[in-house]
Formats: C-alpha cells, structure tokens, sequence
C-alpha cells in the first residue's frame, strides 16, 4: 500500500500502549467527574436551571408536554432542547441524566481528540493532545448544566475528522458528509455557518483536482448543510409564519456585540427593570416604534442598528474589535452566567485541572505551524470560522470551549516539536519555538484582561441567591445575599437584588423591607425607588406607592412606568379620571406599550365611555395584530356596545392567533359560549 493510500484511509487499529494510556487517562477523568457529581448534585448549582438552562428546560418540557410548535419561529437554537427533551421523555421531567450524559460525552470528547491528533501526526501528538485536553477544566464545569457546550464541541471534533477524511479523499459524499455535520451544528449555534464558505478554501491546495470538480465538491457541502438546516427553516414558515432560516436571536445577540461599554462581555441592549427585561429585544422595538414587529423583522432591525453603530463610530469599534479578538485568546476564562473562575476555587475537584487556557492558546498558535501542511490548512479553517463567526457578537469562555480540543491538539504539536528539535540538537528551531510560546504566554496572561475578583464574587454569590429563590429556598438565598454584602458591602444593588428574590418568595413585606435599604443607599435611583413603591402597591398600600411613583417621575421623568403603575394605584383607590390621564401619559412616553393602550381603554369601558374604548382598540389591534388582551378586550367593549357580531369577530381573530396557551383559548371559549347564551 503506497503512503497516499494509507494517509486516505487514516491510522490503523490503536496499540496496546495507547490503549493502556488513554484507558488509565479516561478513568481518571471518570474519577473526578463522579468526586464533582456528588459534591454538587443535591446543591442548587446543578439541580436549578438558570437563565440559559432554564430556558432550555421550559423548551424541553414544553417539548414533552405535545407543543411541538411554540408557534413561533425559533428564537434559540433548537437541537439542544430537542435532547433535552429526548432525555425527559425517555427518563422523566427534569431528570439530570442529560448532564451526566454530557460529562460522559467529554470523555468521548477525549478520545475523538486523541483521533484527530494521530490522524495529524501520529500516535505521539494523539496521546499528548487527549492529556491536555483532558486537563483543562471548563468542559468538564460547563457539561454540569443544561448548556450546549459539550454538544457543540463534539460537532466541532466530527467536522474536523470529516474534514480531514474529506480533504484527504475529496469525493461528493465526503464532502456531502461534511456539509451535514456543519449544518447540524448549526441547528445548535448558527456562528457554526461561518464555516461554510471557509471550508471548501480547502480544495485550493488539491493538486490535479479541477476546477469543475471543485465547484461541485463545493456544492455538495453547500447541499448538505442546506438538507440539515432545511426542516428548521420550514418549520419556522410554517408554524411561526415567518421566513427565519435558523433562529431569530442574531439580531439582538449582534447588538449586543457592539456596545463597547461592556467590553466584549454580554450586556443588555436597554436600561429596564429586571422583571422587564425582555431577552428578544421586540418589546424595546414596539415601545420605541408604536408597532407589532415579527421575529425576523426584530432581528433585522437589530441587525441595522447594530451596522448603525460600526459606521457611526469606525474608530471606536475598529479598537472594541481589537479588544474582543484579544479576549477570545486571552487566558482569561471571561464568565457568562457561569463563573469558571470562581467556583473552581470552591470544589476541589475542579482544582485538579492543571491545563488553563493560556497554556493552550499561546502554545497552540505556535504550534499550529509545525502541524502537517493538510493539519495546518484544517487547523485554521476550523478555527478561523469560529473566531470569525463568534467575533461580532461576544467571545465569553463557555463559548470559545468548542475550539479548545483543537488548541489541544496544536499545543501538543508544539511540545513534540520543542521535544524533537532537542533531541535532534536543532537549537535555533529549539530557540525559537520556546521564545514564541513564552511571548505568546505572555502577551496572553489572564491577568492583562481579568475582571475584579471581589466584583466576580458579588455576581456570584447573587447567582447562588437567585437559584436559592428560584428553589424556594429562603434560608440560603438570605445567606447568599449576606456573602454578597460582606463582598460589596454597602452597594445598594444588593438588597435591591435581594427584594426581587424575596418578591419571588413571595414575601412582600421582607421585599419592601429591602427595597427600604436600598433606597436609603441610593435615594436617586429611578428603578430602587420604582420597585420600592411597585412593592407598596402589591401590599394594597396604594396612598404610599402613589408617593413613590410620583418619586420616580421626578427623577426620570421621560420614564413611562412610574405613571402607569400610578394609574393602576389610583384605580384602585376609585380615582378613575385621574387613572385615565396617568395612563394617558404613560402612553405619550411611550405609545408602543400595547399594554398601556390595553389598559386605558379597559378603565374608559369600565367608566361607561364605550365608544372611546372601542375606538382606542381598534387603533390597538391594528397596531399590535397578535396583541392578545387587545383581541379579548375588544370583544368584551363591542359585546357591551350591543354589537355581537363585532364581539365574535373579535374572538375569532383572538383565536386565530398563534402562541396560545390552553388556558388563554378556554377564556376565549367561554367569552363565545356566553355570547351564544345571550343570543348574540
């Protein structure tokens, strides 16, 4: 068998050395994965889902209960809460047995890593690249959650084997092959497409190939990514009724990615209070424009407000590119919900991960030029498209891991490289391999770009306090709070932040009791003072939150909330006028509240003014279509008016709308079932 032939087919079977190595590598990462698993799996870090994971697990449960549709497009990648959901279906609701899956896939993350490296150099660079990999730390931390870290980096190892296979012996199914596992990858994280026009660059280096050849090896590729993103984009037209070829979330996330006040970290797109917040960005775009925006029309105009910025401020945003690349290879583990950093240093287990990312950043860009030229061409396609792909949005740590295995095996390249020009007595390649690594060691220290340790705590501990709530748990959510004060003590956010997990618990008067305490600490903020009088509202205490929101007005006074929440107060305290002007301006801050509208018109109706009420309506759901409450409150006013046919025109068009739940269609049921009884 001539060398091309067997470097087509691959290495052959494994030797009994190997085997012995990477067995003893695998059991002890078995061993440490199972030490963390039980120091953790009765605490609230791995049975409460949060942000993210919790997300997923409301989609995965969603899943199992038979809503398929979500009448929407996606706005999250979809095949991690499909496998969460498969996990729920097969072994229960809730079951964590996804995460102890995902940690058994990063040992198979090992040994397709030990794969790769002796496809790309031989038995040596697979064994070294698997210990290295195997000891760096946040794969193992981030496959704890329901987070689709682990997936991503299994496709990213798939690819590159296929790549390699396809590279090697460029047929139309290899590279049909290829196509697919990019484009199921991207079903998970759609930056994953950043590949595609990358990949087939590959084909340049293939002597005798063709041009003809290539443009078809280009097409398969093309056609095997379009057959596995195919169902996703269908399913979007035809359920959520918008032309969305993966999710809608670019435009929000690309938004993000250019407010250089964060630094190249995740940051909201607008200042609201956190039970306002709205991840997708359309409640910030109908309050700012007055109108109904679909999915794909929010991204887009996100996305144009996004380019808006990079030409407004080319120079600002040609050095918060510059910063963000040197993020994504400092070794600094940048957190996002998540800190590595912090909780390493709290399980021991964790501690036992001796390779950071520094180690495989600097020595893997080093090492990626002593890698075979075909490994070397791989190398930077894989890794170009990923940092190019995730380059406009954020680049924080659990999102640059996928690539690592990649780092693992180029970082490997360089100690063989370092231990054969030695051996070999090569001093001026000896010299300047060393001198590369350690000034890329250097320059790329996590120290140069690492967040305040103290303020990384704080955001830790109030991490642990929301989960503690979230679980109902009051004892240890206080107790996280406390920690998080003697972090930052006196720091007003801290009880603000408490007050909102003691309004999760249900205890209103400890809430307010908070909220005291930060407005003492910080008296001229709008949002403390704000939830101060929201909470004296909730205990029907409306004379003091009247009091409070007039507090708010006066410090931001183009705020709308204060004067809504006013509104809702004085209605409850029989002050109907003075209710309706209070939301009337509310709705001159802010016309695209749909809810303002909703509720002015309610309280008109209510006060015998049906007329204005069905007048304020009709603009309202011409506006806001699939503005539920506007529907149903519609049908309501038109039923009072006298006008039944209008009403059940009304709750047709409510019923037609996508994104119901059981609930909302059964009160849109029993509205048409009295309408009939009345004889309408």
């Amino acid at each position: 068998m001539n060398a091309d032939l067997a470097a087509q087919m691959g290495p052959g079977p494994m030797p009994r050395n190997s085997r012995a190595f990477l067995g003893a590598l695998l059991l002890a990462s078995l061993a440490l994965r199972l030490w963390y698993w039980f120091l953790i799996k009765d605490t609230h870090l791995f049975t409460v889902p949060y942000l993210d994971c919790h997300d997923y697990d409301v989609w995965a449960r969603a899943l199992v209960g038979g809503d398929w549709g979500r009448g929407e497009p996606y706005w999250m990648g979809p095949l991690y809460p499909h496998l969460l959901a498969l996990s729920y279906a097969v072994l229960g609701l809730g079951t964590s047995a996804l995460v102890l899956i995902q940690w058994a896939l990063t040992l198979v993350n090992i040994v397709l890593v030990y794969e790769l490296g002796r496809r790309w150099g031989g038995e040596s660079l697979g064994l070294v690249a698997a210990a290295l990999f195997a000891g760096y730390g946040p794969p193992v931390f981030y496959a704890g959650f329901r987070l689709m870290a682990t997936v991503v980096t299994m496709f990213t190892l798939l690819i590159a084997l296929q790549a390699d296979r396809a590279a090697r012996r460029p047929t139309a199914r290899a590279w049909l092959g290829l196509g697919l596992l990019v484009g199921i990858a991207a079903t998970a994280r759609g930056n994953v497409l950043a590949l595609l026009p990358i990949l087939p660059l590959l084909l340049l280096a293939r002597r005798g190939l063709g041009a003809r050849r290539a443009w078809r090896l280009t097409g398969a590729i093309c056609l095997g990514a379009g057959l596995a993103i195919l169902p996703v984009t269908v399913r979007n037209l035809t359920v959520g009724g918008d032309l969305v070829l993966l999710t809608s979330n670019a435009g929000v996330n690309l938004l993000i990615g250019q407010q250089t006040q964060y630094g190249g970290m995740f940051g909201p797109v607008s200042e609201v209070p956190q039970f306002e917040f709205d991840p997708t960005g359309e409640t910030l775009l109908e309050a700012d424009l007055g109108r109904e925006f679909s999915p794909s029309q929010v991204s887009r105009e996100l996305t144009r407000r996004a380019v808006e910025r990079v030409t407004d401020e080319p120079g600002g945003m040609l050095a918060h590119y510059a910063r963000k690349a040197y993020r994504f290879w400092n070794g600094y583990e940048l957190p996002q919900i998540f800190s590595w950093n912090y909780w390493r240093h709290r399980h021991a287990p964790l501690r036992w991960f001796p390779v950071p990312f520094v180690l495989l950043g600097a020595l893997g860009l080093v090492g990626a030029w002593t890698l075979q030229p075909l490994a070397r061409r791989i190398w930077l396609a894989l890794i170009g498209g990923w940092f190019l792909g995730l380059l406009p949005f954020f680049p924080t740590a659990r999102y640059r891991v996928p690539v690592t295995p990649l780092l693992a095996v180029s970082a490997a390249a360089w100690i063989l490289a370092m231990l054969a020009a030695r051996h070999e007595g090569r001093q001026r390649r000896l010299v300047a391999l060393g001198v590369a690594g350690l000034a890329l060691l250097v320059a790329l220290w996590p120290g140069w770009t690492a967040l305040d340790v103290v303020d990384e705590s704080w955001h830790s501990h109030l991490a642990r306090a929301s989960r503690a709530a979230d679980a109902g748990d009051r004892a240890d959510m206080l107790a996280a709070c406390a920690d998080a004060e003697r972090t930052r003590p006196g720091l007003a956010e801290t009880p603000y932040r408490q007050g909102g997990y003691l309004e999760k618990l249900t205890d209103l008067s400890g809430a307010l009791a908070a909220y005291n305490e930060a407005t003492r600490r910080l008296p001229d903020n709008a949002f403390v003072v704000y939830r101060r009088a929201r909470t004296l509202a909730q205990l029907g205490r409306h004379d003091e939150a009247l009091a409070g929101y007039a507090a708010t007005s006066r410090i931001d006074p183009a705020w709308s909330f204060p004067w809504h929440g006013s509104a809702l107060s004085l209605k409850e305290l029989g002050r109907r006028d003075e209710a309706a002007a209070a939301l009337e301006r509310a709705i001159e801050l802010e016309p695209g509240r749909a809810r303002y509208r909703s509720n002015l018109a309610s309280l008109l109706a209510e006060s015998g003014r049906l007329d204005d009420a069905a007048r304020i309506l009709g603009d309202l759901t011409t506006d806001f279509p699939d503005y539920l409450p506007g529907w149903f409150n519609l049908a309501l006013v038109e039923a009072r008016r006298g006008d039944s046919e209008a009403a059940r025109r009304a709750l047709d068009r409510a019923a037609a709308l996508p994104r119901l739940s059981v609930e909302e269609r059964e009160q849109i049921a029993r509205l048409l079932s009295s309408l009939r009884g009345t004889g309408g």
